[in-house]
Parts: C-alpha cells; structure tokens; sequence
C-alpha cells in the first residue's frame, strides 16, 4: 500500500498527488512511468512520474480524470492508500551536457518535463520550460 502525503486540484480534473514509494523515487530517471491499481476491482493505469524525491521516498504524478479508474484515484484524500504501484518501468532517457534545452509540452503532458528539469539542472545545463496556458476545463 501506498500512501498519499499531499494532493492539490490543478482544474476541475486534474490532480497532482505525491505519493509514498521509497523504492522508485530512489530507482526512477526521466522517461520512465509507473503503472498504478488503486483497489482490487481497479484496472492498472500507466502514469507518468512528474518528479521524485529520493530523501523523502516519494514521487509525484499529475492526474486527468479520464475514466473509471482514473476518477477512483482522484478521489482519494491525504491519508488514504493505493492498492499497489509497479515501477519505475520503460526506459530512462539519455541525459548529456547539451549546453541550452528548451522543453515545451502542453495540458496533461507537461507532467514530462518536470522530471527531466531536474538532472538538466544537476548538469549545469541551462533550460527553459514552454508552457503554454490550456483551457481551463483540461
């Protein structure tokens, strides 16, 4: 079981949760995603790790009400748990000294770009983020 430490409503469906996994916020690397069963009768869901942090074992992931599984996940509150999280799963994509970087993403993507920010900083690379404003009702 996995717990939920903090959750913040992005729109009127979209969430952005951190959720407690020691084993992946230490293990995971840009590219990589998690598959997420928040109960028994829940199908498993691919999401995509928006950023991780090693000292307190937790990564967090933005979410879009989408379907039934989706929606049972954004319900739950701070405190409540998910059934089970496998992962960190694809592979890690190839991080280098690339002098500028701009990064552009769009709606529920963005959540992407984050976890790489993070080891382009480390690299003394210097980015920018694009981010253009969605709708309000993503």
């Amino acid at each position: 079981m996995n717990k939920i430490l903090s959750k913040e409503q992005f729109s009127e469906k979209v969430f952005c949760m951190e959720v407690e996994a020691p084993l992946i916020a230490h293990s995971c690397r840009p590219g990589n995603f998690i598959i997420v069963r928040v109960d028994k009768n829940s199908e498993r869901v691919p999401y995509t790790i928006a950023k991780s942090d090693d000292k307190k074992g937790t990564i967090t992931l933005v979410i879009q009400e989408v379907g039934l599984s989706s929606t049972k996940f954004c319900k739950l509150n701070v405190g409540d748990s998910v059934l089970d999280i496998v992962g960190p799963l694809g592979n890690a994509s190839h991080i280098e000294n690339y002098g500028t970087v701009i990064c552009a993403g769009g709606g529920i993507g963005i959540a992407a770009i984050l976890l790489f920010s993070q080891p382009l900083k480390r690299r003394e690379t210097r980015s920018s983020q694009y981010l253009p404003e969605e709708p309000r009702n993503l």
